[in-house]
Order: structure tokens, then sequence, then C-alpha cells
């Protein structure tokens, strides 16, 4: 009798955290401006130190680990009903409180900054007017910059890479608007990175060690920018925009040639859908030197090679329904919106 009692207060006590959260996730979409500097600025950055300080000592994923056992256990109860080691009510309760726990977690460890300023509020951006001669002008820019730091990248310099990239974090966290006590991790390599290229997925961020996750099949002339955009999600950027543009600013601002050209090849393939129809475009398009003409095809094949067309649609449908329950309102189109950032910074450093 007494563990039946344990049981239901466990679960109501679960129950109560998940009721508490999500209400605590509605209000805070209403002030931002809290969440900013309560959470975001405030417990969030003490949070994903103390759970990096087990997690950055260990060579493999804690997070992959976790949502292993977790998929392990929530598809073993079912077999001891079946085998009548258990009752179904039990296997119920024992349901419910894991993914109240888990998503309790969830909010609490990393994903309160969703509902945090957005990057022009944050970082003091003078919004840009919808003007296709500027956006022209900044696509000019950015090829000029694909052309002069175009370099041969080199998988034995990974860890070079990413202490460059976090040192270079360090520099601009003032004007990134992070805690420069964050900028050190230890990156991993998804233990499923087949299956994750499979859905073309580069990397991932995991909130509940605060874990920076890299695809083991990525190209090395991607891999800086990739592993700058998830560092930004461990530096507490939750939306997809504002992490592509801090891992281009970043790579831009680094001495390193290889790096530069990186973040700079990763955002021309989110300008070129944005100007390809426009007049003079196809002219732009011819001053792409050949050599980064060749690196983009490359990275396209290899990805199409990769993708499997029915793993890819699933990820992109629970990607797009996870960005939207947590208010992003573009869902996975959200990814596009680096483009809206980067028009913005110009237009602040040019008023």
């Amino acid at each position: 009798m007494k563990v039946k009692k344990n049981t239901y207060l466990s679960l109501f006590v679960y129950l109560l955290l998940t009721l508490t959260t999500f209400a605590l996730t509605e209000l805070a979409a209403l002030y931002p401006e809290f969440i900013e500097r309560t959470y975001s600025q405030g417990m969030y950055p003490t949070i994903a130190k103390l759970l990096s300080f087990f997690s950055t000592r260990l060579p493999f994923s804690l997070d992959d680990a976790f949502y292993a056992l977790m998929v392990t256990w929530l598809m073993l109860l079912p077999l001891l009903a079946i085998f009548k080691r258990i009752r179904w009510k039990k296997v119920l309760l024992h349901w419910l409180g894991t993914l109240a726990l888990v998503y309790v977690c969830f909010y609490w460890f990393w994903g309160f900054n969703y509902y945090r300023n957005d990057l022009e509020t944050r970082l003091n951006f003078v919004e840009a007017k919808t003007d296709s001669v500027e956006l022209m002008n900044v696509f000019r820019q950015l090829i000029n910059e694909c052309n002069q730091t175009y370099s041969q990248l080199d998988s034995t310099e990974y860890a070079i890479f990413c202490q460059l990239i976090e040192k270079e974090y360090a520099l601009q966290a003032d004007f990134l608007q992070i805690d420069a006590d964050l900028c050190s991790t230890r990156p991993k390599n998804i233990t499923l990175s087949r299956f994750f290229a499979a859905a073309t997925i580069g990397g991932y961020y995991g909130p509940f060690f605060s874990e920076v996750h890299v695809n083991a099949y990525l190209l090395p002339m991607e891999y800086p920018a990739i592993l700058a955009h998830e560092l930004a999600h461990r530096y507490g950027i939750t939306d997809e925009s504002e992490a592509n543009f801090y891992a281009w600013y970043v790579c831009s601002q680094t001495k390193d040639k290889r790096i530069q050209y990186s973040g700079h090849l990763h955002l021309l393939g989110y300008f070129l859908p944005h100007v390809y129809n426009l007049d003079g475009a196809e002219a732009l398009l011819k001053t792409i030197r050949p050599e980064v003409k060749a690196d983009y095809r490359r990275h396209i094949k290899h990805w199409r090679a990769l993708m499997n067309r029915e793993v890819e649609e699933v990820a992109h449908k629970v990607n797009d329904a996870y960005l939207k329950t947590n208010k992003v309102e573009g869902g996975i189109d959200d990814y596009d919106g680096v483009v809206k950032h980067v028009m913005d910074f110009y237009n602040t450093v040019n008023h």
C-alpha cells in the first residue's frame, strides 16, 4: 500500500512541475525582457556550467546515452506488462512520469531561452528596409568574401578550429550578449551520425548535459560553421536564424581564413534562394570563383547522397512542429531568417 501511495505521490509531483513549467512558458512569452535578465543572463549560464562540468570530462555523449536509455525504458515497460511483471496502469504512470520529468528538465536546463529578447533587441540592430538593391549589394560583398578567403580545410585541424572559434566567441561576448565563461566545451560526434545524415542534420545541441554535437559526416569546409552554430545554442541562442547569424559573424571575425571561408560559404547557401531571380543576379553569380562553386556543388552532392527522403521528411516535420511549439512562428523556415539578420547588421553598421 505504501509503495502504491509513493507512486501516485511521485506522479502528482511530476504533473505539478509540468503544469507549473507550462504556465511559466506561457507567461515567459509575454515578458521577454524579464526572461532575458533573470534566466538567459542569470540562471541559465550557471545551469549550463554545472551540467558541462560532468559532460566535458567524458569522451562520449551523455545526451545520446540519455536518449537511448529513455527510449529503451519506455519500450521495456509495455513488454513487462505483456509478460505480467507489472500492471498496465503502472506502465501508464511510469510513462507519464518519465515524459513529465523530461519536459520539465528541458525548459529549466535550456528551453526558457526560447522566450528571451530577439536578436535585434539584444544587439541593438536597426532594422533594414526590404530593398532588393541593398540585398544585392550585401550578396556582392558576400561573394567577394568567399572569393578572397577561399581555403582548403583539413579534418585533422578540427581541434584547432574549435579553439579559435571559442576564443572568438569569448572576444565577442559583450557584443553578442553571451557569458564568456561558457566559451569552453568539448564537441562530440553524434553517436548515430549516419542516421542524422540521412535526415540532413549536421549537428545538434544536447540541453540535458549542455553538450555540443557535430555530425561525423560533415565535410571539412562545413565543420567550422556548423560547430559555431551549435556553440551558439550552448550560449543560450535557441532561434535557428540567430544561431546562423552568430556562427557567420564569429567565423568572419576570426583571423583564420579557413574558418572565415567556412562561415561565408555557409551563409552563401541561405542568400542564393533570395537573390537568384533578382535583376543582375546571373552576372553576379558568374563572379564566384570556380573553386568556391566546386565546394558548394560538392556540399550539395554530398548531402544528397547521404539523405534518405523518408527520414528527411519525418525529421523536417518533427523539427517544424518542435519549433512552432516553442513560439518560433516560421518553424523550419526560421533557418532562412539569417538573411534578415545579416541585412540588419550591415544596416546598423552603416547607419
